[in-house]
């Protein structure tokens, strides 16, 4: 065999290869779409119990969120809220509880408090153990100037303890 019949042979059986390999690709984005989507972008990202469960705190390391997933998604949420100020005889602190269930859907949870007027608290779920929380409304049963709002950053996996009342 020569040079150029092993270069035409070589280059027949490439020809033949990619032809298989793109008749695969074809075959595999009839029977698994799933396999080509995009991925995820944010509110799209599904979260797992593991990055969900545990206690979060926000910035100053006053305020805290502890999460657990329940399952069929829903999770179960408490959160102890401080708002610190001063005052005439030194520092003080209004703060905000509240407990219940919140439902999950990819990687945002949104949270009613029960017996809130027009409150509505969302969580999303960041990487790195970061969750974004937005407070929608006035009417959390909080104390004066408590909010839900702010980034908390996850300090502990384990499984939280409530407090029930």
């Amino acid at each position: 065999m020569t040079r150029t019949s092993q270069f035409r042979t070589a280059s027949c059986r490439a020809v033949a290869l990619a032809k298989e390999d793109r008749f695969l690709v074809v075959l595999l984005a009839l029977f698994v779409p799933a396999f080509f989507a995009p991925t995820a972008t944010a509110g799209e990202r599904s979260v797992t119990a593991a990055e969900a469960n545990g206690t979060y705190r926000d910035v100053e390391g006053k305020s805290e969120i502890k999460i657990l997933a329940l399952g069929h998604g829903k999770l179960k949420v408490q959160l102890a809220l401080v708002y610190e100020y001063k005052s005439g005889a030194g520092p003080a602190a209004n703060v905000g509880d509240a407990s219940g269930e919140a439902t999950i859907e990819n990687d945002t949870a949104v949270f009613v408090p029960e017996e809130a007027g027009d409150c509505k608290i969302t969580m999303t779920f960041l990487p790195n153990g970061k969750l974004k929380v937005e407070q929608q409304g006035e009417e959390c049963g909080f104390g004066h100037n408590v909010r839900a709002d702010g980034t908390f950053r996850k300090i502990s996996n384990r499984k939280p303890k409530f407090d029930d009342a």
